[in-house]
């Protein structure tokens, strides 16, 4: 009997570490899930920043134009996506998280940038006394 409480604890252990491995990448995963909703609140607290992919040349701008790249480089900060998960060698190696990690940073800036148009031009055309 004790025999059997003993392996029963231990299977349950190892469940729990299994399920908690599990939810940890899992809550990766959901981290780049919403990168339009992730843009607005990020504008809708002030912090005017974009995401890049930082790789062995520098920091990569997925959906920004050279011009518009430049511009947010000198102005705005740059929070990189892969500084949490994998170092920037890694992250080359790796084609499927590369690929996730443009496509969230393509729409986040996209919709950074045109958050930051959009309050430029309100800005610009708003009546003052």
């Amino acid at each position: 009997m004790l025999c059997l409480r003993r392996w029963l604890s231990g299977v349950s252990v190892c469940l729990l570490l299994m399920s908690a491995s599990a939810l940890w990448a899992a809550d990766d995963q959901n981290l780049l899930a919403y990168p339009v909703q992730d843009a607005r609140d990020t504008f809708r607290t002030g912090q005017y920043e974009f995401v890049g992919i930082q790789l062995a040349d520098g920091v990569e701008l997925p959906g920004l134009k050279e011009a518009e790249a430049d511009k947010v480089r000198r102005d705005y900060r740059i929070r990189p996506l892969n500084k949490r998960w994998e170092t920037f060698a890694n992250v080359e190696d790796d084609p499927a998280k590369l690929a996730r990690l443009r496509q969230y940073a393509l729409r986040f800036n996209l919709t950074m940038w045109r958050l930051l148009q959009k309050k430029a031009l309100q800005d610009a055309t708003r009546y003052r006394y």
